[in-house]
């Protein structure tokens, strides 16, 4: 039996950004071999050792798109291997309040856009649209934006 080692696993924190009724993503630049090279995507990043859940979604979101965003609730938490099998991670996902409309496409992403929550699992890669469409939590967090009235 494989022992799985301390750096394979991985803990991602995802942030579903919102702002006015939309939601965040956004587009990765090209890079080989990693499993979501050029594809739109949930913001987000890895904890770093000694890093808090909340400190660690705010640091990625500022470093990928210049806003500040407050952290509200975690929306799931759940495991996962990446489709090589490489990687086993924890991702926690949070829903982030954005502080304004700007975001800019900074680090590794070529693109940012805001999407309206019933267009997001079209817009994103497949993996994640699978688990924004099975994973309750997520799914029902999307249902729950869509009725409020984007302010």
């Amino acid at each position: 039996m494989g022992e799985s080692t301390r750096e394979e696993f991985r803990t991602v924190v995802k942030a579903l950004i919102t702002d006015r009724g939309e939601i965040l993503i956004g587009k990765k630049g090209e890079e080989e071999g990693h499993p979501i090279s050029g594809e739109w995507h949930i913001l987000g990043g890895h904890l770093e050792h000694g890093e808090e859940v909340e400190e660690a979604v705010k640091r990625e979101v500022k470093e990928e798109t210049g806003l500040e965003v407050e952290v509200h609730q975690t929306v799931d938490i759940m495991s996962f291997t990446w489709n090589s099998g490489e990687k086993d991670s924890l991702q926690i996902v949070l829903h982030c309040v954005a502080d304004s409309h700007d975001a800019e496409p900074k680090d590794d992403l070529e693109e940012v856009k805001w999407v309206k929550p019933d267009e997001l699992a079209e817009q994103v890669h497949s993996e994640e649209a699978k688990r924004l469409e099975n994973r309750q939590d997520q799914s029902q967090f999307l249902k729950k934006m869509q009725k409020m009235p984007s302010a």
